[in-house]
């Protein structure tokens, strides 16, 4: 491959006219280098990872493949995604595990090479660092010479901190065919889309010198290269960053090959997202101003979208003062404000809508579009949680909210939560349900912390999945922390025991819980291949534990707590590992109708006792009657089977005395009953059917 660079500017200056860098200062993007190889059977969830991590953070993150180490050796006929360049980078920094990921080539806790459990928190720490250089790119491909062209731009808003820095160009390649071993459950595939293949570098590997930049200083270079008649130019991007000598990436940027470009067409006054929770019927409005970059006078083309708000949800965009339809066509003169407001307007129809601001150059079509979003959540009583990783097993816990008769909760990813919380947006929800299943690290600080405060307000909280007791036990290659182990220990009551194995094949809920001791046994499943370890714990005073494994008592593997402030429930092995879903979801909707009171440890027998009657004739096969005592308002009677689904329900006026239910149609069994009410569900008494 050709390459050439060629040096354009380096002088201090005020940029004029079109630019693609802006001279505001930024705070660093992150460069994820993930070191797999097509041998390498945990590498998938690697990938599984990296893709949660651009779909967190956008443009905020570029992903690179690199191809490198034994694991990386093909057989023969099979494809080689080696490159000299992946295999230097591989030695310099001597990763000794596969997948390994540098994020922004910087040092954590004296690791540079770090496993895919830290990859989420080390790229939130890289992305809140202030950035000394704001970075530029823009490339064509002429198709007839088969070069690659990239204009690289820098733009200093402060001194550098260590003098000389160094830019890197390099082209990846989406969608390349080949093997993957994978341990997963899907098992190995012969014909894996690889994505973000490295496949060569436009400058030398260790990049391009700039010699002891400045604030103020502008750089400009441009650098070209031969695409290889092997590379689809279509499936490849640019991208570009900024470092230390073998070190410290500052800034990063990822375009399309084939003419991508970051003309920057203006700029938001504030452009973090917005998370705001208000009441049903309550209008939240956010005011936004965008600043004309471009030099000249420009049409821009402003467009608000919503996804995932209920349809009874309204929204409204002024620009300038002025209520208009999306998409609006607004000229703005070069380095005037347009001025936006946004108002959402949530009906009685509980839920979490994203709302995106978008603005785009007439002009300018290739140019990023610069969004900004608005986060809203009304509504909502019950939360689920989820994981980076764990999002296929999401449906598990809406189904069992589903089951438990909710209709007020939603489901958020782990980001998403915590800028909820960070902006005291989550007052209304009562209860959270973690969707952690098998996930690193199992917990994070910003997580617990969060928590915490959460559950101190009175939230009440179920966490689940495998090898949380493990990750905070402080064993070799765990990732608990001095702040995760004292949430592991005093608001979930756990202590760990044991990392489990494939032996610990059947959980046991224990007999005579008043909460799960009805839930069948389930034997466990095989949802992550053969890493199987559901955790052994102690539960820590007051709390008591709920189930085992096998048929040892001893082996306790979930606990349930009640503190003056809140309850928890937690499973050292997931909901997603159990062979009966009938259980993984009942191990949702009891977790949700303890924390209402709906199950009562001490007063369950007792609770509208002299309101709800006990049916008779029992056992029964065809009908029961049920009487009631002075029931005082109108309620809803609730029949659950013994997996705790409810398989039945009948509206009760007020001053009924009694009812006759057909239960013919009821499998043989053991069921419950109980009267709802707005204060919640009551009584709950038990009958017999027979056939």
């Amino acid at each position: 491959m050709k390459k050439i660079t060629t040096l354009l500017a380096l002088l201090p200056t005020v940029l004029i006219g079109q630019s693609l860098v802006t001279q505001t200062p930024q705070n660093r993007s992150a460069l994820l280098e993930d070191f797999t190889g097509i041998l390498c059977g945990y590498c998938p969830e690697g990938h599984v990872i990296m893709a949660s991590l651009e779909a967190m953070h956008g443009t905020k993150i570029a992903v690179v493949g690199v191809h490198a180490g034994g694991y990386a050796v093909p057989g023969a006929g099979q494809p080689d995604f080696r490159t000299p360049e992946g295999t230097a980078i591989d030695a310099y920094f001597t990763i000794g595990g596969y997948p390994s990921g540098v994020i922004n080539r910087h040092i954590f806790g004296g690791e540079d090479d770090l496993g895919r459990g830290a990859w989420e928190g080390a790229v939130a720490e890289m992305l809140a660092l202030p950035s000394p250089v704001n970075l530029g790119v823009e490339s064509s491909y002429d198709a007839g010479t088969n070069e690659l062209t990239v204009n690289v731009e820098l733009y200093y808003t402060a001194d550098s901190p260590t003098g000389d820095d160094y830019i890197s160009v390099l082209v990846k390649e989406d969608h390349l065919d080949g093997p993957q071993i994978d341990y997963g459950p899907s098992g190995d595939h012969d014909n894996y889309d690889h994505v973000h293949v490295l496949r060569g570098y436009a400058t030398d590997t260790w990049g391009d010198m700039v010699p002891n930049p400045t604030m103020g200083s502008s750089i400009t270079r441009s650098y070209t290269m031969t695409i290889p008649a092997a590379w689809n130019i279509a499936n490849c991007r640019v991208v570009a960053f900024v470092s230390e000598d073998h070190s410290e990436v500052y800034q990063t940027s990822d375009i399309a090959a084939d003419g991508g470009t970051t003309l920057v067409i203006g700029e938001f006054a504030e452009s973090a997202p917005v998370y705001v929770g208000v009441p049903t019927g309550t209008p939240a409005t956010v005011n936004t101003v965008f600043t004309n970059l471009l030099g000249a006078t420009e049409d821009y083309i402003v467009t608000l979208t919503s996804t995932g708000a209920p349809s009874g949800w309204s929204s409204e965009l002024q620009v300038n003062g002025s209520a208009v339809t999306s998409p609006n066509t607004a000229q703005v003169a070069a380095g005037d404000d347009l001025n936006m407001d946004v108002s959402i307007t949530p009906d009685a129809t509980p839920g979490v809508g994203i709302y995106l601001l978008s603005v785009a150059s007439s002009s300018n079509p290739e140019a990023p579009v610069l969004e900004r979003a608005f986060n809203v959540i009304s509504g909502i009583t019950d939360l689920v949680v989820t994981h980076n990783g764990a999002e296929q097993w999401e449906p598990i816990y809406t189904d069992g909210l589903m089951q438990a008769g909710n209709t007020a909760y939603a489901a958020v990813a782990k980001d998403k939560f915590l800028n909820f919380a960070s902006e005291g947006a989550l007052t209304g929800v009562n209860n959270f349900y973690m969707n952690i299943s098998w996930t690193f690290p199992s917990l994070t600080d910003d997580e617990v912390a969060a928590l915490s405060a959460l559950m101190a307000a009175g939230s009440d909280v179920m966490i689940a999945g495998q090898d949380i007791g493990w990750d905070q036990s402080g064993a070799t290659g765990s990732y608990g922390t001095a702040a995760t182990q004292s949430f592991y220990s005093d608001y979930m009551h756990a202590t760990y025991v044991a990392d489990g194995s494939t032996a610990q094949n059947l959980v046991n809920f224990i007999d005579g819980d008043l909460v799960f001791g009805d839930v069948p046994n389930s034997s466990i499943a095989a949802v992550f291949g053969t890493n199987t370890y559901p955790d052994q714990i102690t539960p820590i005073a007051p709390a008591v534990g709920i189930l085992h494994y096998n048929t040892n008592t001893n082996l306790i593997g979930g606990l349930r707590c009640e503190t003056t402030d809140y309850k928890v429930v937690y499973f050292g092995v997931g909901p997603e590992q159990m062979s009966n879903a009938d259980v993984a979801h009942s191990m949702v909707a009891l977790s949700h109708d303890w924390f209402y009171g709906i199950v009562s440890v001490e007063e369950f027998d007792a609770l509208l006792a002299s309101t709800l009657g006990q049916a008779y004739p029992v056992p029964a096969n065809d009908r029961i009657t049920i009487p009631f005592s002075d029931l005082r308002t109108s309620a809803t009677l609730e029949v659950y089977d013994v997996t705790g689904r409810s398989v039945m329900q009948k509206n009760i006026a007020n001053g009924t005395t009694q009812i006759i239910l057909d239960v013919a149609g009821l499998r043989a069994g053991l069921y419950r009953y109980a009267l709802r009410t707005a204060e919640g569900l009551g009584a709950a008494k038990a009958f017999q059917v027979v056939k």
